[in-house]
């Protein structure tokens, strides 16, 4: 199922329209990001809902949540990267939308936003970090994906210029501690490099 978006397109998602094939038939496990989603899935029993914001073409570390009986909502502003998304996980419904402006009719469990929130610059990450508290139940989980350090940048991928913004560790706990969240968990997980951070919170 999918549902109509709002106009105005985030920059990042007219750049996925055009290299969502390269990206799915590019993209290639990294076996150290599925045991996050696994840890997710064993904190939620079946039946939990979960939003996957910019869900892309689906991460296969879904595949952990999808196996415990999450019921998954993915949620992205590109149509191109939402039909990989249906091919790999066809039993999961879809919405094709903006996350800044998204109004879920639900509340739920866990909120995913893994590699699609540091697309967000800082002032819309701000944002976006309290309304994902008002979309998730009392308890509920949060897990992103951040930069290294306080940073706005611009890089390429396919060719396709791409914007990413990140806060430092403490911009973090800031920001999440005034949206209501505690932090379980802030680590670097690829194995090259402090590059790449994981953070998971839950809503107090």
């Amino acid at each position: 199922m999918t549902t109509p978006m709002a106009a105005e397109k985030h920059p990042a998602v007219a750049g996925y329209d055009r290299i969502a094939d390269r990206f799915e038939e590019a993209r290639r496990l990294k076996g150290w990001e599925p045991p996050f989603f696994a840890a997710l899935a064993d904190e939620l029993g079946p039946g939990a809902r979960l939003l996957d914001c910019g869900c892309g073409t689906g991460h296969a570390g879904l595949a952990h949540l999808v196996a415990a009986g999450v019921a998954i909502t993915g949620l992205d502003g590109s149509a191109a990267m939402l039909a990989h998304f249906q091919k790999n996980y066809p039993q999961l419904p879809t919405v094709l939308g903006d996350m800044r402006t998204h109004v879920p009719a639900e509340l739920f469990e866990a909120i995913v936003a893994w590699d699609s929130f540091f697309h967000l610059d800082h002032t819309d990450q701000a944002a976006m970090l309290g309304r994902f508290a008002t979309w998730l139940r009392p308890g509920g989980l949060l897990l992103f994906t951040s930069g290294p350090s306080h940073s706005a940048i611009r890089n390429t991928m396919f060719d396709e210029p791409f914007a990413y913004a990140s806060y430092s560790d403490a911009g973090y706990r800031v920001l999440l501690a005034e949206a209501g969240f505690t932090v379980r968990l802030a680590t670097f997980d690829e194995p090259q490099g402090q590059i790449h951070k994981v953070w998971m919170a839950q809503k107090s």
